[in-house]
Parts: C-alpha cells; sequence; structure tokens
C-alpha cells in the first residue's frame, strides 16, 4: 500500500490503537478549544437556530461513529474527538438557516466514509472538507443561501462571495472594514470574523506553532493571487480585503489547512502545502461555479501532499518540537 496512504492505525491491534487514540484527543482537543469562539460567534449573530445546526452535526456524528465501531467490532474510545470537531467545523462553515438533514448528511459522510476507513490520526483526506464539499455537490442551492437573519448584516443576504462571484465589487471605509472582519456579513454562521481567526492562530501558535507555517503558505498565496488577478474592479487592496474575508477561507486556512493528520512532516512542505491550496482555492474561486470552493481546495491539496514530499524530500528540515511527535 502507498507509504503515503494507508490505514496502518485502524490495523493495529486494538490495545496498539489507544496511545494514537490519546494522542489523537490532545492535538483535536485543542481545535475543539479554538472552535468554541466561532461557535460564541454564531450564537451571538444567529441564536438558537446555531446551536441546533451544532447540536445535530455533532450527534449525527457521535452516532456514526458509535455506529462504525459496532459494525466493524471495534472498541468505541470516547477521548477520539476527531469526528466531534470535524462536525463542528462542518456546521460552522454552513449557514445558520440550513435544513438540519444537510449538516447531519455532511457530518455522516465525514465520519463513514473519510475517517473510519482510515483512522482519525491516519486519513489522508480532512473529514471535515470532504462532508462539506459532499453536501455542496448534492445541495448546491441550500448550502450557499444566506436569509437568517441578515436584516442588520452588511449587504443584506448578499455575501461577500456572492458579490465577488458578480464581478462586483463594494467601496471600502472604516464601517464596512468592521463590519467585514468583525463578521457582520452574511455568510457561513462562524468563519466570518477575522479577529477571531486570528486570535485562533495566536493560541495554535502557543500549542502547535510549526502547524501555522501552512497557514502563512496559504494565506500569503491567497493575498498574492487576489492582489494580482483581481475578480473585481477595484484596488489589490480592496481585493485581497474582500477575497480575505469572503466565506469561510480564513476558517480553512486556521483549521481545515492545518489538521495534524494530512500535514507534511518538513515545514517547508508545510508552507508549499498551503501555498498549494491556496492557489487551487483562488483558481476555483475564478473558474469554478461553487461561491466558496475552499473545501475542494483543501481535498485537493491534501491528494497532492505525497507528491510535495516526494518532490522536497532531499531539503532537510529542524527536529520537530516534542509536542508534535507522534502526530503531526
Amino acid at each position: 500500500m502507498n507509504k503515503y496512504w494507508n490505514s496502518e492505525v485502524n490495523a493495529l491491534p486494538d490495545k496498539a490503537q489507544k496511545p494514537n487514540i490519546v494522542k489523537s484527543s490532545r492535538l483535536f482537543g485543542d481545535y475543539l478549544i479554538m472552535l468554541i469562539a466561532p461557535a460564541l460567534l454564531a450564537f451571538f449573530y444567529y441564536g438558537e437556530r446555531s446551536l441546533a445546526v451544532l447540536g445535530v452535526s455533532i450527534g449525527t456524528a457521535f452516532f456514526c461513529d458509535v455506529l462504525a465501531s459496532l459494525l466493524l467490532k471495534k472498541p468505541f474510545y470516547l477521548k477520539d474527538l476527531s469526528g466531534i470537531y470535524a462536525a463542528s467545523a462542518i456546521a460552522l462553515m454552513m449557514p445558520a438557516g440550513i435544513p438540519l438533514y444537510i449538516p447531519a448528511f455532511a457530518s455522516a459522510f465525514a465520519v463513514l466514509a473519510v475517517k473510519t476507513p482510515f483512522g482519525s490520526s491516519r486519513t489522508p483526506f480532512s473529514p471535515a472538507a470532504a462532508g462539506f464539499a459532499f453536501a455542496a455537490l448534492c445541495f448546491k442551492e441550500e448550502i450557499f443561501i444566506y436569509t437568517e437573519n441578515t436584516a442588520s448584516k452588511l449587504m443584506g443576504s448578499n455575501s461577500v462571495g456572492s458579490i465577488l462571484l458578480s464581478g462586483n465589487a463594494i467601496h471600502l471605509d472604516a464601517v464596512n472594514v468592521i463590519d467585514l472582519i468583525g463578521g457582520n456579513v452574511a455568510g457561513p454562521m462562524g468563519t466570518g470574523c477575522i479577529l477571531l481567526m486570528l486570535g485562533c492562530c495566536a493560541y495554535l501558535f502557543v500549542r502547535r506553532k510549526r502547524a501555522l507555517l501552512a497557514t502563512a503558505g496559504f494565506v500569503a498565496a491567497c493575498a498574492v493571487f487576489a492582489a494580482v488577478l483581481p475578480r473585481v474592479n477595484a484596488s489589490a487592496v480592496t481585493s485581497v480585503v474582500l477575497e480575505l474575508s469572503a466565506g469561510s477561507l480564513m476558517f480553512a486556512g486556521v483549521f481545515l489547512v492545518t489538521e495534524p493528520s494530512t500535514l507534511p512532516k518538513k515545514s517547508i512542505n508545510r508552507i508549499v502545502y498551503g501555498a498549494v491550496c491556496g492557489i487551487a482555492c483562488m483558481g476555483m474561486r475564478y473558474i469554478g461555479v461553487f461561491e466558496e470552493p475552499v473545501c475542494f481546495a483543501v481535498l485537493l491539496a491534501n491528494g497532492f501532499r505525497p507528491v510535495i514530499d516526494s518532490l522536497l524530500k532531499r531539503i532537510p528540515d529542524k527536529k520537530r518540537l516534542p509536542q508534535e511527535r507522534g502526530l503531526r
């Protein structure tokens, strides 16, 4: 089997899997802590509806984890938080008014089709990205409709992504820039606040600073792409601000791009990996039909990771940080 894509954790005896589960729980525990802030933002803007979307998504993931363990006759570990994390991320990338069966469907796909076959700590693809992407393919109309509680939003029910997709632009001033970076725009219920994403980056810097190399490569590639090839008739600065504020781009850069099971080991590889994801995301925004294709870009970068490792294998890497040994 390909040395990069394997299910070696699932192939291990049950007792041998437990240390991997413990290490995984620490890492995904950090990600769940970071997700508290976007979840609170979603509750602030959308109230109980956001809790319903999160609850259905997380509940479905938990049920599917238990079901998979029963069907495969494997022990179920409560410490395995990867499914809960994926379900939470999926919910926060969706509109608050989405029919509840869609986040349930996405979380079930993430757990049963992506996480379970490989194991939480060795899956080559991001379960959260895969679940959202699959739901976007099946429910395109519902995924990108933002009509919940939009009366006070900048541009009403028009998201920044839809404005960019149509080739229009908005004039940036002190007021609407604050709305943009504060998340007061129509869009996914928990991903629009850039200030919160910067706070999550600060937490990640303390806990897993080398993971941010992928985020840096991703954001830099998106920003350069937006500045050089703007989709709207506006200045380079305006284009960069709008692109980075649109949809789930920054959220994906902090959470999905840095998922431990999909990250390359070497520092330079992580930067290149993030840049590949950023280029793919912006390219899909330019030529694709989806308002926000970042999850498809993440999956593409996941698949391209073995190529990056192979091309850069001769470049030496500094010693990894102690807290990142065992899992990436």
